[in-house]
């Protein structure tokens, strides 16, 4: 089995050198963002620019709270990622904390409304994390999962005593959900010290490590993104590796994994860029669309927020829900810039 190495991370790991976890082949970072009606979580931006900065194909996520209103949490979550959508579906995670007096309907009900609007604002089938466990006990009517489980990719927890990447599967792999969809993400550690994630006194702290189930050209297939090709240096009098590295600001270890060879005046050096292209452009509306470039429209004489949603093929809400300073769609002006999800 194929698998490819990240991370999810929040308030928990306050401090992270992004560089050294690209450069320990981390591909991917699973970041939160909202809670409930009105949780933001402080290192969001931080997390979610630093990761971009590095190349690492970024997921947001939210914590559902079932016995808060759907509708704002779902907007929280949208205006607080904005038009830097990342590159991987975003998330509703779906735990026991804060839920534990909720009913099994409520806490369905409460989902499926938050991925509908999050589906709606970012024009593509958002993730599901949970537990097996959790999704077979609490996520289920009469010992079955909702109509809709098979619709959403699926992040599981869980955690074996041992991992061996030599022996796959694992024994301690996780267990499937019944009528949901086989795991996509598997977030198989909750307590791991990882070089470069601290806490703001700069000492180790734990962190949550994941596997993708599939080859790295899998994970980027899935983002929907193409990373960027490695750029061809001829090796000029005076350069270093050092020097090198500097100038395409890469460790000089990540530059002499990708070119083994001796530093000779003249040779062709491989280097591998850590940053995200374009995203693949695709006619199928089932593609994830999160990384598409951000469009804006700036408004016209005679423009109303319903023809401007119409143009562009989105919807009203939509609209409002990632542009926070949009509360009255009536209220629009001529040169006002608004962005279309």
């Amino acid at each position: 089995m194929n698998l490819v190495h990240g991370v999810d991370v929040s308030y928990w790991e306050p401090r992270i050198d992004w560089q050294a976890l690209r450069t320990q082949s981390f591909k991917f970072a699973l970041i939160r963002a909202t809670s409930g009606v009105g949780y933001v979580d402080p290192k969001f931006k931080s997390h979610w620019e630093g990761a971009r900065k590095e190349g690492l194909l970024r997921g947001a996520y939210h914590y559902l709270i079932a016995n808060q209103d759907p509708k704002q949490q779902a907007d929280l979550f949208i205006s607080t990622i904005s038009a830097d959508r990342g590159e991987l579906p975003p998330i509703i995670d779906l735990e026991d904390k804060y839920n534990e007096n909720a009913s099994n309907s409520l806490i369905i009900d409460t989902c499926k409304a938050i991925l509908d609007r999050v589906e709606k604002a970012f024009g593509v089938k958002p993730m599901i994390y949970s537990r097996t466990q959790y999704l077979n006990l609490h996520v289920s009517r009469n010992g079955k999962a909702p109509s809709w489980a098979m619709d959403y990719p699926l992040w599981v927890a869980q955690y074996p005593y041992v991992f061996s990447p030599d022996t796959m599967p694992n024994k301690n792999m996780p267990t499937q959900a019944v009528g949901w969809q086989d795991w996509k993400f598997w977030q198989y550690s909750e307590s791991t010290l990882v070089d470069g994630v601290t806490n703001d006194n700069g000492s180790p702290t734990e962190c949550d490590l994941n596997w993708f189930r599939g080859t790295e050209a899998e994970l980027y297939a899935f983002a929907n993104v193409k990373p960027k090709e490695p750029v061809s240096y001829t090796v000029k009098s005076g350069d270093t590796f050092k020097s090198i590295a500097e100038k395409y600001k890469i460790t000089v270890d990540e530059l002499l994994m990708a070119n083994p060879q001796l530093l000779a005046e003249g040779a062709k050096l491989t280097i591998p860029v850590p940053t995200i292209s374009k995203p693949i452009v695709s006619d199928n509306s089932t593609t994830n669309n999160a990384a598409s470039s951000t469009r804006k429209h700036t408004v016209k004489q005679g423009d109303t927020v319903g023809l401007i949603a119409q143009k562009y093929g989105v919807t009203v809400e939509a609209i409002q829900a990632i542009n926070p300073n949009l509360t009255n769609p009536n209220l629009i002006f001529v040169g006002q810039v608004i962005v279309i999800p």
